[in-house]
């Protein structure tokens, strides 16, 4: 399956999922200001996404801004837990099974080992009460390595959480290669992010702009993880088309 993120207007959403069969990654749910009242929002967004919502498979981006499941401070934990318990809410009123958020990680402001720790536990208690039939997916961002979202998926150990591998934030952060991500996470890879860039910094840019081999990448996940789901993450119209022309005359 694939799906592409919601980086564009919504005009120009609904023109692309007419021309293609691919579902939509929705991050609307993933700002405070539409939490704040997120039954008003459910409304608007059903109203907003009504000509595709219920033929276009749906996938949910969590918040992540000023966010933190490893913070060390309880107050912070409670008010992630209360974020992600709204963008919840909302995919479930959309119908949608998958979530993406983010590990949350910063290099250097925690010690590995007890933010490790703060975020299992989180997760383990956040999914006491959800859906089986949803599957939660856990980020790379600014994570220089695998290691700590390898921990995560393994300690929670869930059938229904798994790594979200974004090969952009890869490229653009870690010291490791994409390739050797894959092989290291395998299965645990449900649900991967495509896009991008140079290697100095995020710019979600189409799969042929940049320094990754997505060609060699796409096989790899291929064939360590052969169930994920692929979105493609990038903020150009005209990349965007391109990127999903090739991924679908190719796979």
């Amino acid at each position: 399956m694939i799906y592409f993120s919601q980086l564009l207007e919504t005009a120009q959403i609904e023109k692309l999922l007419k021309r293609y069969p691919v579902g939509l990654e929705v991050i609307s749910f993933g700002i405070g200001e539409v939490l704040d009242d997120v039954e008003h929002s459910i409304s608007y967004y059903q109203k907003e996404f009504a000509s595709f919502k219920d033929n276009t498979p749906l996938a949910f981006h969590g918040p992540f801004l000023d966010l933190q499941p490893g913070s060390c401070d309880g107050k912070v934990r409670s008010l992630t837990k209360e974020r992600f318990t709204a963008s919840y809410k909302a995919a479930q009123a959309f119908g949608s099974k998958d979530m993406i958020f983010h590990t949350g990680y910063l290099p250097n402001v925690y010690i590995d080992k007890y933010w490790l720790e703060n975020v299992a536990a989180f997760w383990k208690e956040f999914l006491e009460d959800k859906s089986k039939e949803c599957m939660f997916y856990i980020e790379n961002v600014l994570d220089t390595d695998w290691e700590l979202l390898k921990e995560i998926v393994d300690r929670v150990n869930q059938p229904n959480l798994k790594a979200c591998l974004d090969i952009g934030h890869v490229n653009a952060y870690s010291h490791k290669t994409v390739e050797e991500w894959i092989k290291v996470l395998g299965q645990r890879i449900g649900y991967v992010h495509l896009h991008n860039n140079d290697g100095t910094r995020d710019a979600h840019k189409g799969l042929e702009h940049g320094t990754l081999p997505i060609e060699s990448i796409l096989q790899q996940l291929k064939h360590y993880a052969p169930h994920a789901k692929w979105s493609l993450e990038i903020g150009d119209e005209k990349m965007l088309e391109e990127s999903l022309q090739w991924l679908i005359k190719k796979y």
